[in-house]
């Protein structure tokens, strides 16, 4: 997210009421907007569909599913790259040698599309053979187009054109819908192919950008994979965290006494799959200020702190820098907790008013609580792990991800155990203990801070 401070500064200089809503704004909608108008286009297509054919219901809940299933399992395998690939990015434009960004960035692209590529086709020949053919296609064709736009999107914010992708994620979504009300009349299958053309039309966008960027001497390099280049630690925790993340829908999608067959292949849990999605909603203000505190002022501190000590100031300045650099990030997640707190607050008390508003049974309400504050605390855990990689403690940031996955996965089986009275409590207090332990190692690395920074260096 680097450089994105700039543009908030330019907003919180208007220091009025609106000028202080437009900059929370406009911070909520970098920060999550790409991802909740995924949210809101799918929920949208398959509310529209239902509308306006009372028979649909089987098949748009196998394209809901089918989609869930897609954005799963592609943000898992691209996050074998997404991190690599951004370090790796990001020390390019430091070391000035931005034509070397786009040939790797095309073989990033080629790789993870061969990789995506031959895990689909070898499903499509085992588990899903006996599907029908375009519906196996097109499965093939998003589940492809997805991990290659999970890795571009990365790529567009290392140029800072934050703008521009919510742009273009907002008129992708807009030509999903608008497709699926032309193609709807074939099920499923025409679902699915809207769905593809959308993010297709995304896809592409996303390149037109990055070739209008960027220059290149080559077609293809391989630089971002060699030793000298490549911090191997970077893949398991992209790994670990969108598994971490997951994990706990898994565990209830493939156990038969917590989900219910789509069709001859995918599952689904009715009672877990929806509340914690519509929790999701809920994160935008944290989000938002998170966003906004952490790349203001801790930037502005960290800033100073390095730039004192590369200076060769005095030991008591650089305390002092460091001083001001813990309390703004004490600030920042105060903030967070403040305004996560009265969402949350607000959200809790309009829940049964949403459930009975989306029809759902009352049963979800208890549910829906506990993912609301599951996803609350989440906002931290992202706080947490983003100022552990500015300090570049990645092993602490390895441990961390690696905790939540496994932490998740243990209460989630503990919960489903227990009964569904205990549903979702796996993931909240795994999320929780995470969240805890993570803010502890950071304080206590702060304090080492000066001893950290002059002492461990090789």
């Amino acid at each position: 997210m680097a450089g994105i401070g700039f543009e908030l500064k330019k907003l919180l200089n208007d220091d009025s009421w609106f000028g202080l809503l437009k900059t929370y704004t406009y911070a909520g909608a970098i920060s999550s907007g790409p991802w909740v108008l995924s949210i809101l286009g799918i929920m949208l297509i398959g509310i529209i569909s239902l509308a306006s054919q009372n028979t649909a219901d089987i098949w748009i809940n196998e394209f809901l599913v089918s989609v869930t299933w897609l954005m799963s399992f592609s943000l898992v395998l691209s996050s074998l790259l997404q991190l690599v690939f951004t370090r790796f990015m990001a020390d390019q434009i430091y070391l000035k040698k931005k034509h070397i960004i786009l040939p790797n960035f095309l073989s990033a692209l080629a790789l993870i599309t061969l990789v995506s590529g031959t895990i689909a086709s070898l499903l499509w020949l085992t588990l899903f053979s006996r599907l029908d053919f375009l519906y196996n296609l097109f499965m093939l064709m998003s589940f492809v187009l997805l991990c290659n736009v999970w890795l571009a999107v990365i790529f567009v914010a290392g140029m800072r054109r934050y703008k521009a992708i919510l742009e273009i994620f907002f008129i992708s979504y807009v030509s999903i819908v608008l497709l699926s009300l032309v193609l709807k009349s074939l099920g499923t299958q025409g679902l699915l192919l809207s769905f593809m053309l959308g993010h297709a039309i995304l896809f592409l966008s996303l390149l037109t950008m990055i070739f209008q960027e960027f220059e290149a001497d080559k077609l293809f390099s391989f630089d971002f994979l060699k030793k000298k280049n490549i911090y191997l630690i970077l893949i398991p925790i992209g790994l670990f965290f969108n598994l971490g993340v997951w994990i706990d829908k898994w565990i209830f999608w493939f156990l038969p006494s917590t989900s219910d067959p789509v069709n001859d292949v995918l599952r689904a849990s009715i009672i877990y799959d929806l509340p914690i999605f519509l929790a999701y909603l809920s994160i935008i203000p944290g989000m938002a200020s998170f966003l906004l505190r952490v790349e203001t002022d801790f930037v502005d501190k960290y800033k100073s702190y390095y730039k004192s000590v590369n200076g060769g100031e005095t030991l008591s300045e650089i305390e002092d820098k460091r001083t001001n650099m813990t309390l703004s990030i004490q600030n920042a997640y105060l903030e967070i907790i403040k305004i996560q707190g009265v969402t949350l607050l607000l959200f809790f008390v309009m829940a049964k008013d949403i459930i009975q508003w989306l029809d759902l049974s009352p049963l979800y309400i208890h549910l829906y609580y506990v993912d609301l504050l599951s996803t609350a605390i989440q906002v931290l855990f992202l706080a947490t792990l983003n100022i552990l990689f500015y300090f570049n403690l990645l092993k602490q940031a390895l441990w961390l991800t690696l905790g939540l996955f496994v932490l998740n996965a243990l209460f989630t089986s503990l919960s489903i155990l227990l009964g569904p009275a205990f549903y979702g409590y796996g993931f909240a207090v795994a999320i929780f203990m995470t969240t805890i332990i993570g803010m502890y190692v950071l304080s206590e690395k702060l304090n080492r801070l000066e001893y950290i920074t002059f002492m461990l260096q090789r």
